[in-house]
């Protein structure tokens, strides 16, 4: 029961979330602003920024696998995320495992190396987004509405703090009270072998593939009268995408919409008499509309290639299992 309990308590806080958000929205100023959008020019937008973001990911991926796993071509990359883009819809862990038992099947990586080169590419994005969020302020302080301008400085500087004390461990080996152990386990391999010119290297790559979000909400944005500059957005995609990997909800969802409204409603034009069903309205279409592009690509690139490669949960479990022994 316990166990049930605590899978269901991320969908009944996303339902709450959700249920909580539509309570204070007019539904109807939601649908409004959808008919009153472009929605054909904003297709047109969200499949040519699938279409880049898909190639660029795997060009990361790629890199990522040639430094720790194996010597990996592109087109197998590609594949190795295509597969990722079906299994994450059922959640972000199965997209990693599926990803690890995908390298380990192809290359002979063993499972659990595959799966820590991914957990650590998965910190690198922590740095590359603080990095982000610190040039943001650089450039955008000003613009910030309401006392967004006096927290913020403090969310970079906790992140910032959680970054350094990891690097710190890592690369410097100062233990933290009883953090001394964690050096052992496998799963943080990658952690121990990664030197800081790795971490620099691919924060930079990375600081430019999660800078296409902040390109692609610079271009939709509008078609809803939600006008932010792009020294803002470089603010704003940071804090979203913390909010999206912070485990509360399932992807986020709810929490992410929530906090995309108090950014948002500022910038919506005067003539719209509903900031929130705007930006509502374009939660409703960028989100689900790119997780269906998503596994449309992985589908029409892939699926000859990755049919063998699909793993089920069982066999993500097996390889782990046997990794432990």
């Amino acid at each position: 029961m316990a166990r049930r309990l605590k899978l269901l308590l991320p969908w009944l806080l996303t339902l709450g979330i959700v249920g909580w958000l539509l309570s204070r929205t007019d539904v109807d100023a939601i649908w409004q602003a959808l008919v009153r959008a472009d929605l054909a020019a904003l297709s047109a937008v969200l499949v040519g920024f699938s279409l880049v973001v898909f190639v660029a990911d795997a060009a990361t991926l790629t890199l990522l696998f040639r430094r720790f796993c194996a010597p990996m071509p592109y087109g197998e990359v590609l594949a190795v995320k295509g597969v990722s883009y079906f299994l994450n819809a059922i959640n972000y862990s199965a997209a990693s495992g599926g990803m690890a038992l995908f390298i380990q099947r192809k290359r002979g990586v063993p499972f659990l190396r595959g799966l820590s080169s991914l957990l650590w590419l998965n910190f690198v994005d922590v740095v590359a987004l603080v990095a982000m969020l610190a040039v943001g302020l650089l450039f955008g302080h000003d613009l910030l509405p309401g006392e967004l301008g006096h927290r913020v400085p403090w969310v970079l500087g906790v992140g910032a703090l959680v970054v350094t004390g990891a690097l710190v461990y890592w690369n410097a080996g100062i233990d933290f009270l009883v953090l001394g152990r964690l050096r052992g386990w496998r799963i943080f391999e990658t952690f121990r072998e990664a030197r800081l010119s790795d971490y620099a290297r691919m924060a930079v790559v990375r600081a430019a593939f999660i800078s296409l979000y902040v390109g692609l909400a610079w271009a939709a944005l509008p078609y809803f009268d939600i006008h932010i500059p792009l020294g803002t957005l470089l603010i704003y995609t940071p804090l979203l995408t913390f909010v999206q990997i912070v485990p509360a909800s399932i992807s986020g969802l709810g929490a992410i919409q929530v906090v995309m409204v108090a950014l948002f409603a500022p910038h919506v034009g005067p003539a719209s008499a509903d900031a929130a069903a705007q930006v509502l309205a374009y939660s409703t279409i960028s989100g689900p509309g790119m997780t269906l592009l998503r596994l449309g690509l992985g589908y029409a690139f892939v699926a000859n290639i990755a049919r063998d490669f699909v793993p089920r949960a069982s066999d993500i479990a097996e390889a782990a299992a046997d990794e432990a022994r």
